[in-house]
């Protein structure tokens, strides 16, 4: 009984540990983060480097890149992870930087895309207002002003945009997206805010 009082204990203390955690990462180098915490929580990521960074989650048996995507360098978005995942976040430029890691509550899956096939391309926002976005089950981004985000969805992937309370679906992945095609966020929007 002294053993689970102490693991569950520890268990604790390191979930309150990883709350808020910093994590640096050189110029040119990647960091890979695994936590137990992975099985019950979402993680929130926020840039406030200036230096955009890449973000991927990678499944351990495969060794492949199960999501990705771009973080602007005044970027927010939380990503879900699988248990015994690897969160992989890569720094691409020149200098230092860092960012700001915390556990949100995860959501109950309501997409399970275990085999579809993956595109990678761009999310382009031309506006000169942040867009915030819902990815379900793989993270909630905030597109920064006149930024580019490079994503990695899988087909059926629904993409929502926040319209004040209601959520709007603003794009499925399907086979008319190409890899390193580049959408315009805003102009969806727009045409959306048309009809």
């Amino acid at each position: 009984m002294k053993t689970l009082t102490l693991l569950t204990s520890m268990l604790f203390a390191t979930v309150l540990m990883v709350k808020n955690e910093k994590i640096e990462i050189g110029s040119m180098k990647s960091v890979e983060l695994t936590y137990p915490e992975f099985a019950t929580y979402d993680v929130n990521l926020s840039n406030s480097s200036g230096t955009p960074i890449d973000v991927s989650v990678i499944n351990p048996i495969t060794n492949k890149q199960v999501k990705g995507f771009g973080l602007g360098g005044y970027g927010n978005a939380t990503v879900s992870v699988d248990e015994n995942h690897i969160l992989k976040l890569r720094n691409n430029s020149l200098k230092n930087m860092s960012l700001s890691i915390d556990f949100v509550k995860k959501k109950p899956d309501t997409y399970n895309p275990e085999n579809a096939p993956t595109v990678n391309f761009t999310l382009h926002n031309s506006s000169l207002k942040s867009i915030p976005l819902i990815i379900p089950d793989v993270m909630n981004p905030n597109l920064s002003p006149m930024s580019n985000s490079g994503v990695s969805l899988k087909m059926g992937q629904k993409i929502y945009y926040k319209m004040g309370s209601k959520k709007v679906v603003l794009l499925t992945v399907d086979d008319s997206i190409r890899p390193g095609d580049k959408i315009d966020v805003a102009k969806l929007i727009r045409d959306i805010k048309k009809d």
